[in-house]
């Protein structure tokens, strides 16, 4: 199975979506923005909130080509 979305960090690593704690929140731009994201296989407690995103980090998809396709504005 496929991941239908995915994390890109501003280091280029990629990580899925669905086995990824993340929130976006919409952005002054008028779009989203990744705001919060903890890499896959890190605990994160039910009331507790994952890390803040690193600046660059994208939340979109693998295209076609083969190419990452932002749907949200990199997270500040």
């Amino acid at each position: 199975m496929t991941d239908l979305m995915v994390i890109r960090t501003a280091n280029g690593n990629i990580y899925g979506a669905n086995e990824s704690v993340f929130r976006i929140a919409e952005s002054t731009g008028g779009g989203y923005k990744l705001t919060h994201f903890t890499v896959p296989g890190t605990a994160v407690a039910s009331n507790a909130n994952p890390a803040a995103a690193t600046a660059g980090d994208e939340l979109g998809y693998i295209g076609k080509s083969g190419r990452f396709v932002a749907i949200t504005e990199p997270a500040t």
